[in-house]
């Protein structure tokens, strides 16, 4: 006799799989988009298409929720600018551990890995691309916000308190633009590890290039107001004068 239990089982989803949960995610497409076995250069090959495919795919939902929380900060509405922020960059933590997933490829076998590559490069990344678009605009907008709030960034975080929804988004692009310089280490250091320091990489670029890129921050004016207000305290610490 057929029971409720089968009918659940039973999938109702258009598409292709065995369940509703294969094809909702359309599994059998996404796991179909690595090369097979056969194909391989070298065995570790599938754990370099892994995590780059999974990598793109979470930078994706990084900079989906940006962009939201872009239109957020634009509409006024902090709280979930501050939320969606929070969360891209909990995302964007992944992309970051996944990097010494692929430390663990000796360089011997990663120049085999890399034959196939043809002139493909960490640097032509859509995901990580997405993330260069999207920074700048996050930026315009908060500053936007701060134009219409009548504040300076030192009043900002002097009045946190009375500000906090700002104070909050503030620290959030913080947070991400660290993020942004985390990964770019993390994939100078890769490079290094695996193909070294001194060399060209898979575009004819010097790997020095990537130190060259650590170098740029979205949201400096947040980075170079903490030097404002240690400089600030220094001054009051040093002639006792607190300074209005």
């Amino acid at each position: 006799m057929k029971t409720n239990a089968d009918d659940l089982r039973k999938p109702i989803l258009p598409g292709k799989g065995a369940s509703d949960y294969e094809r909702y995610l359309q599994t059998e497409d996404l796991l179909s988009l690595q090369k097979r076995p056969e194909d391989f250069l070298h065995p570790d090959e599938l754990t370099f298409l892994v995590v780059h495919q999974s990598s793109e795919l979470l930078l994706k939902g990084v900079a989906w929720e940006l962009g939201r929380a872009r239109e957020h900060i634009a509409d006024g509405d902090l709280p979930n600018a501050a939320r969606l922020l929070r969360r891209a960059n909990q995302m964007l933590d992944y992309p970051i551990s996944l990097l010494h997933v692929l430390e663990t490829i000796t360089p011997y076998d990663y120049q085999l890995i890399r034959a196939g590559l043809g002139h493909g490069s960490g640097l032509d990344s859509p995901g990580f691309l997405a993330l260069l678009h999207i920074g700048p605009r996050l930026g315009e907008a908060f500053y936007a916000e701060m134009q219409r709030a009548r504040i300076s960034l030192d009043e900002l975080y002097r009045r946190h308190q009375e500000f906090f929804g700002l104070h909050e988004v503030a620290e959030c692009l913080l947070d991400f633009d660290e993020r942004v310089h985390i990964f770019r280490f993390h994939h100078l250091k890769l490079a290094q590890r695996i193909i070294g320091g001194g060399v060209v990489g898979t575009m004819g670029t010097p790997v020095e290039v990537l130190h060259q890129r650590m170098e740029h921050l979205f949201y400096r004016e947040l980075w170079d107001i903490r030097n404002q207000i240690t400089a600030k305290a220094n001054e009051e610490n040093q002639y006792g004068n607190p300074r209005p």
